[in-house]
């Protein structure tokens, strides 16, 4: 279903006039064709005009209920879809920590009894003059900064069907750039697929298929805004123009807020 209404939104502007056109058409002929029959003085001509008043209605019928069924997906079912209804986050596991309870002491807690003894008599020690000695400077740690290691790209199987940046298991947030290649022999639309999880079951496209070739260049803008945080599979299909497409290049991401 979701393949279909990102197949048909593009064109949604102008099916509607054609239809209302085509309709049009067929309702003008069933008219004709009604006029013939009542002027008709043989069986056959009556049997003709007959036989086109039933073809005219026949076309008319049906593309007003070609146009109903457009009304009703575009109104109906595109609104009730939504991705984040089985897009759902990762669980994390909660860190329960520890406390440590000292006890407080009350006022019925008996103090510690120090037994008395003979007071003992200071005696003065004189104070040695304290020997200046050279200072030897400290050196100051240095601060190393690793730098963070970029995530490769993603092993994929067609060199011309590839994802290049986000890397296998990076980590995403807000609006993320997808660069790759989608440039097979005899080319026909390329589209960028998410899945939830490492192995996901259902797909669904983050946007219209793209009718241009790229090498090594721009394929998708992805806003992960709106997606719960979590790991999710991004793929890159390919189709040429009979329908084909090699194995859809796939990388592991994740997504945090």
């Amino acid at each position: 279903m979701l393949q279909l209404l990102h197949l048909l939104a593009p064109h949604v502007v102008w099916l509607y006039p054609v239809g209302v056109i085509i309709l049009l058409a067929y309702l003008r002929s069933w008219l004709a064709a009604s006029r013939d029959l009542r002027a008709s003085l043989f069986s056959l001509e009556r049997e003709m005009a007959a036989a086109r008043m039933r073809r005219a209605a026949t076309g008319a019928f049906s593309v007003f209920g070609v146009l109903v069924g457009l009304f009703v997906l575009q109104f109906h079912f595109a609104r009730s879809i939504d991705l984040n209804a089985w897009i759902r986050p990762t669980p994390t596991p909660e860190l329960i920590g520890t406390a440590l309870w000292i006890p407080t002491p009350g006022p019925n807690t008996p103090s510690p009894t120090v037994p008395a003894g003979p007071t003992p008599t200071r005696t003065p020690t004189p104070t040695p003059r304290p020997t200046r000695q050279p200072v030897t400077p400290t050196p100051s740690p240095t601060n190393t900064v690793e730098a963070t290691p970029t995530p490769p790209p993603a092993s994929c199987p067609n060199e011309n069907a590839r994802i290049l940046q986000p890397g296998q298991g990076a980590q995403l947030r807000g609006r993320v750039d997808i660069r790759g290649s989608a440039n097979i022999p005899g080319f026909q639309f390329y589209k960028i697929e998410l899945g939830l999880g490492e192995s996901p079951n259902r797909w669904t496209s983050i946007s219209d298929v793209h009718r241009n070739p790229v090498s090594d260049g721009l394929l998708e803008v992805w806003d992960t805004s709106d997606l719960p945080a979590g790991t999710y599979t991004l793929r890159l299909v390919v189709v040429d123009v009979s329908g084909n497409y090699p194995p859809p290049c796939e990388v592991l991401v994740h997504v945090t807020h």
